[in-house]
């Protein structure tokens, strides 16, 4: 152990060092005039500076914490410097909490791990960075808006997969899909934004080999509907031998640009996946002795823990190394389980240090795999609870949301944390005893579920889904409320794990976001102020700790509902398989083309897949504090404007054709998906007859803000000279050239164009 000490004339001298030296750091934004910056943490301070101090310093003068308590006293803190030995205890964690130690790395992977990150992808895609942002996220504000009307929630199917031709029998998933970009759609050799994203999960023969841990294939869908409303299968892998209740995790693990899927052996051990499936690793951990010998069906989540451009994978309280499968650490506390399901983890900075802890139920790990601070229940039960991190009060450290039953078929609570580890509130989770004999909860979700600003707590266990809400704490109790904590509470149908995940949406943007949710017998859509049922669909499952997703699947700019099915006691009309919800009339707001992992909260991870090198909390970006539930980065009204900006003739073929071309831009704030109907007809539009363009006529490339594409129309009966006609090009044409098409705009009424008088010369 060593020990590093700072004192005011010592950060003087390292500011005037560092300020002397001219540029470096990354991309030049710790330069000098950040240096000695007034800051109250980490993030008020450029990448590549700390905040020590009150000031913004270089990170080597907050090595060993500096003055880590915040107080301007030079408060030195031991630090041990060899990352991965065995640590000692950090903290005393307040309430309850206690230290533990941290066993180091050992080397548990084998395969096909590479250590140095290549250039190339498994499919031959390079890395080209980040693909060009909408409108709203480069810097200026959005002008174009289109806010739905209320009421008009009309979810429809749009297309759904229900087997294969690879592993035929194995079409039943119970497990949390994934949404990334893992291929390359639009042939341009990049895998980025531009492309279609993808959906990955794992299916398993439920009627042939059963519920649970059992042999599943790994499959990646496209997120683009086919016509007839099936899935265009990308690929599907079954070796090395997976678990089908357990999780994905996607991301850009190794640093070279591209998103690998991290997987869970069906004993133990985990497997990684380069984008086109080609195995990259395989780990032996985590063993049977890191789930203390009672968590199934694990869970990975991925993080830079050491913002080396490096990502970690984090099951439990082990923690692997995204590039080669090794073992970094393995901690001696906190497994992160509920019930008899598990192991689950969360990373985020609670404390605003600069670094993440990991989150395993009631403990919090240091990066390196101290223990930051572990909670003592109280009541000697061996689970320790799932984990989400969230900010609950006026000060900027983060507080942690733990769902925890003592033991299996015991009832649960919802514990909140502040960030040192000390009990700020807990609640019981409702439910009916005389309809279940446990309770225990699912991983919690967050989000301002009632529109008042603050955030509230969703959870589902056996016979309820609740929100509960620490304003309902008060007494009296808040006439809004429906008991003490609890906001609402409705009825659910979740029997047989009792820890069901679920997720959020604001679909309409109002501020007031909704619950989606998967329980035994349905799909259901709660609202997020009283627990009104907004839509209810048949869907049976028996039940891990899955739920539903929300992302842009197709990159048309709306959102869908990304679900599944088994075949457990479904009746024969109920079809196994993944399904894709979207709104019959666009009016579902924008969001990210992303839902990676289990534990996602949105800044955990870039639209590409990229891993941030050092994650922004989530509750202290605006109009955020929320975990499990999707949101784009600018405005949810942000909307597309689709305009015709020009049509060129080409009489190359005449008299036989006219060739038309038309320029088709979008001049919103927000994308609109490739496949965009263009329509063309001889005449104003009054008066207009279409054009036999000899098919469809649609676009090809996703139109993101102030991109343009050319379509091409070939007229086969042109007007010969001297006879005229004028053409009326119509974007987003549903037919006639009249009323709004299938995205909704900020202006529709800029969608057409009519050409000057055209004619073909019958000389050619």
């Amino acid at each position: 152990m060593q020990k590093k000490t700072w004192g005011t004339a010592g950060l003087s001298a390292v500011l005037l060092l560092v300020g002397g030296c001219g540029g470096g750091g990354d991309g030049g934004d710790a330069g000098e005039d950040a240096l000695g910056r007034p800051c109250s943490y980490v993030y008020d301070c450029p990448r590549g500076l700390a905040c020590v101090r009150g000031v913004c310093a270089p990170p080597e003068a907050a090595d060993g914490g500096g003055d880590s308590d915040g107080e301007g006293d030079g408060v030195e803190v031991d630090v041990d410097l060899d990352a991965g030995d065995d640590a000692g205890t950090e903290g005393d964690g307040g309430d309850g909490a206690d230290g533990d130690g941290v066993d180091g790395g050992d080397d548990g992977a084998s395969g096909d791990a590479d250590d140095g990150a290549g250039e190339d992808g498994g499919d031959g895609a390079t890395t080209c960075g980040p693909a060009a942002p909408d409108g709203p996220r480069s810097g200026t504000e959005p002008t174009c808006f289109y806010r739905p009307p209320p009421g008009g929630f009309s979810p429809t199917l749009e297309c759904s997969w229900t087997g294969s031709t690879v592993d035929p029998a194995r079409n039943d998933v119970v497990m949390t899909p994934v949404v990334a970009n893992l291929t390359d759609d639009n042939g341009d050799g990049c895998i980025n934004t531009d492309d279609i994203p993808d959906v990955a999960f794992l299916s398993y023969d439920y009627e042939g080999a059963g519920c649970c841990n059992q042999p599943a294939t790994l499959r990646v869908l496209s997120g683009q509907c086919e016509a007839g409303g099936t899935m265009r299968e990308h690929w599907s892998v079954s070796t090395p031998v997976l678990s089908n209740s357990a999780g994905l995790a996607v991301g850009d693990i190794d640093g070279d640009g591209l998103p690998e899927i991290v997987a869970m052996k069906r004993t133990t051990g985990t497997a990684a996946f380069e984008n086109d499936g080609t195995l990259k690793w395989e780990s032996d951990d985590p063993q049977g002795t890191d789930a203390d010998g009672g968590g199934r069906d694990p869970y990975p989540s991925l993080a830079d823990l050491d913002a080396d451009g490096i990502g970690e994978v984090v099951i439990g309280r082990v923690v692997l190394d995204g590039a080669t499968g090794r073992t970094r650490w393995r901690g001696t506390a906190g497994i992160g389980r509920n019930s008899f399901l598990g192991l689950m983890s969360t990373i985020a900075d609670i404390d605003l240090d600069g670094r993440p802890e990991i989150l395993a139920g009631g403990t919090a790990y240091r990066a390196d795999g101290r223990v930051f601070w572990r909670y003592d229940y109280g009541d000697g039960g061996v689970n320790d609870g799932f984990a989400a991190a969230a900010s609950f009060d006026d000060d900027d450290e983060g507080e942690v949301v733990i769902v925890r039953a003592p033991s299996i078929g015991s009832a649960g609570t919802v514990y909140v944390l502040e960030h040192d580890g000390t009990l700020k509130a807990s609640i019981p989770i409702p439910w009916d005893s005389a309809a279940c004999a446990s309770s225990e909860g699912g991983p919690p979700t967050v989000a301002d579920f009632d529109g008042d600003g603050r955030p509230e707590i969703g959870v589902a266990a056996s016979t309820r889904y609740a929100v509960l809400d620490l304003d309902c704490l008060a007494t009296p109790l808040p006439a809004a409320c429906a008991s003490s904590g609890v906001l609402w509470a409705v009825p659910n149908n979740d029997c047989s794990s009792r820890t069901t995940g679920s997720a959020v949406f604001d679909f309409d943007g109002d501020g007031q976001s909704e619950v989606v949710y998967n329980d035994e017998q349905f799909f259901r859509i709660f609202r997020g102020t009283d627990g009104t049922e907004l839509m209810r669909v048949a869907n049976c499952s028996h039940t891990r700790v899955e739920y539903p997703v929300i992302a842009d699947v197709d990159n048309d700019g709306n959102a869908e509902l990304v679900f599944i099915e088994n075949g457990h006691g479904c009746t024969p009309a109920d079809v196994a398989g993944i399904q894709i919800w979207g709104d019959a009339g666009d009016r579902w707001v924008p969001t990210r083309r992303i839902w990676n992992e289990h534990t996602y909260h949105i800044t955990n991870v870039e639209e590409d897949g990229r891993l941030p090198a050092r994650e922004e909390p989530n509750w202290l970006v605006p109009g955020f504090n929320n975990f499990r539930q999707n949101l784009p980065d600018f405005s949810p009204y942000a909307a597309p404007d689709l305009t015709v900006e020009s049509i060129r003739p080409d009489d190359a073929s005449c008299p036989d054709a006219l060739v038309l071309y038309a320029r088709v831009c979008n001049r919103g704030d927000v994308r609109v998906g490739a496949g965009l109907e263009v329509r063309f007809y001889e005449g104003v539009p009054s008066a207009a007859t279409e054009l036999d363009c000899g098919g469809p006529v649609r676009t090809t490339d996703v139109l993101t803000p102030d991109r343009c594409e050319t379509v091409e129309c070939r007229w086969g009966d042109p007007p010969i000279e001297p006879e005229t006609s004028t053409v009326t090009v119509c974007a987003d044409d549903r037919g006639g050239c009249t009323g709004p098409g299938a995205n909704n705009e900020c202006n529709e009424d800029n969608n057409t164009l009519v050409s000057a008088e055209l004619s073909c010369s019958p000389l050619g």
